[in-house]
């Protein structure tokens, strides 16, 4: 009986050294991860509030003109902290006859760890014709 209990002890002794090495290098990896990619998101979460701001402002979107959009798109980020180049330097706004949609389409490259980087891409619309569908594209349909 004894040397039953013996044996089950020694079965249940835990991690060994090597193993919580291994524990600690993934959760290690998951932390860097996600040090790197939760900022992106974050700052572009204020590039989204910034087209909304547009929509929801005082003046029509149709009836401002391009310089007038991308300053107050500017201010906005400097207010907000968004300092990466990509939101600041691709600001677009196209017309037509009666709508305006302003694209803020843009690809962060953050490095990761020694020469791998990570590139995440954001497509944030803003268009007239669409009030309250800010921020994401508009489905376009497939051509066969």
């Amino acid at each position: 009986m004894k040397a039953n209990s013996i044996k089950s002890i020694r079965r249940q002794r835990g991690l060994g050294m090597l193993q919580w090495a291994l524990v600690i290098a993934v959760a290690g990896f998951f932390l860097l991860f996600a040090f790197k990619v939760i900022p992106l998101y974050a700052e572009n979460r204020y590039v989204e509030s910034a087209l909304r701001s547009l929509e929801t402002g005082g003046e029509q979107l149709e009836q401002m003109t391009d310089a007038e959009i991308k300053s107050k798109l500017g201010k906005f980020y400097t207010i907000n902290n968004v300092r990466s180049i990509g939101p600041t330097e691709s600001i677009k706004v196209e017309r037509d006859s009666e709508n305006a949609l302003v694209t803020v389409d843009y690809e962060t490259r953050v490095p990761l760890f020694w020469n791998i980087d990570l590139v995440v891409s954001f497509q944030n619309h803003l268009d007239s014709s669409r009030p309250g569908q800010c921020c994401k594209p508009a489905a376009t349909p497939k051509t066969k």
